[in-house]
């Protein structure tokens, strides 16, 4: 992070005694500036769970910056259209947007999505919510647990589908770490969308799918779709009663997806700073993190810092797996 020049520091201190919520930018304007609307980018669309997710958060942060906070869907190409808005943006913290880990990674490190942005286009502002990845099956499986599911794939190797949202996204790379670890082989089908992936689940389209727990939740609640374990280091809150992977026996890596938010690379730090502390402030609310529960998510405060150190992880970890799924389809 660049050092702020001596007159920006003494306007954001001079700010920061006043409890102003706004901040001195890089070049001394003020952020936020009069009249400003900040742009909240989804790049998927309305109704979806990233569009739900913001416009909990959206209220919120607009109280803390002053200023109002509006989402703006932009999807297309498998969110790409919307995160190379938010990459070529103008850098004065006026617009920010989703950068979920890891689903991003596949966004750019497939060529063939022609993304026209990487992890240096952005600077993370911090991540409010988690999502635990499980495996689910429609309510007619004859799968009961997640012991009768993989005891089958061993049976049949090549036979029983799983469905993913897209070729050589997270769901993809999950799959294909499972595979890897435990030794099983799938029939991977990929679809357009979390809901189309869904759907194909319901209707018994494919034998069973793996994604985030909010993805899944409404037909849980309604009976369509029965969770057989949750793929972290301990059972989610929402569905307490599912197991986790590892306590059926099974040594996997555990999957969790964070929702981060970014800013266009080059935007001042001392703004980023604001942005940061209204996101953050924004969780702290009782009322927000009630919201955020009910849409199937967990309330889990990331620092831009930690997320930025989180994204060069997992990219490290996921770039080898992505080259080889991809190399796969040739």
């Amino acid at each position: 992070m660049r050092k702020l020049p001596i007159l920006v520091a003494a306007i954001s201190t001079a700010a920061l005694i006043a409890g102003c919520s706004s901040a001195a930018t890089d070049s001394g304007a003020p952020f936020p500036r009069d009249g400003a609307t900040v742009e909240w980018v989804v790049p998927s669309a309305a109704g979806a769970g990233n569009d739900i997710l913001a416009r909990i958060m959206a209220p919120a942060m607009e109280a803390e910056l002053g200023v109002p906070v509006k989402v703006v869907n932009k999807e297309g190409g498998s969110q790409v259209v919307g995160l190379n808005y938010l990459a070529n943006s103008k850098p004065d913290g006026e617009t920010i947007g989703f950068t979920n880990i890891p689903s991003i990674l596949g966004r750019y490190l497939d060529p063939s999505k022609k993304a026209g942005f990487d992890r240096e286009s952005f600077s993370p502002i911090g991540s409010f919510a988690s999502n635990d990845i499980v495996i689910g099956v429609n309510k007619s499986s004859p799968y009961a647990n997640i012991g009768e599911l993989f005891d089958a794939v061993k049976a049949k190797p090549g036979t029983i589908t799983v469905g993913t949202d897209s070729r050589a996204g997270d769901d993809h790379v999950n799959l294909r770490t499972l595979e890897d670890t435990l030794g099983l082989d799938f029939n991977i089908v990929h679809y357009n969308s979390g809901a189309d992936k869904i759907s194909a689940l319901v209707s018994g389209e494919t034998d069973f799918a793996l994604g985030g727990v909010s993805s899944f939740y409404g037909q849980f609640a309604s009976g369509e779709v029965n969770i057989l374990s949750v793929l972290t280091e301990e059972r989610n809150k929402l569905i307490p009663d599912v197991p986790t992977l590892a306590s059926e026996g099974y040594d996997a890596p555990f999957m969790t997806n964070n929702f981060a938010i970014s800013a266009p690379a080059g935007t001042p730090d001392a703004t980023m700073t604001t942005l940061q502390n209204a996101l953050e402030t924004a969780l702290a609310d009782p009322a927000v993190a009630e919201k955020l529960t009910g849409a199937a998510t967990q309330p889990d405060w990331v620092s831009g810092a930690d997320v930025a150190t989180l994204w060069e992880k997992r990219e490290t970890e996921i770039e080898p797996i992505i080259a080889e799924l991809l190399a796969d389809q040739q």
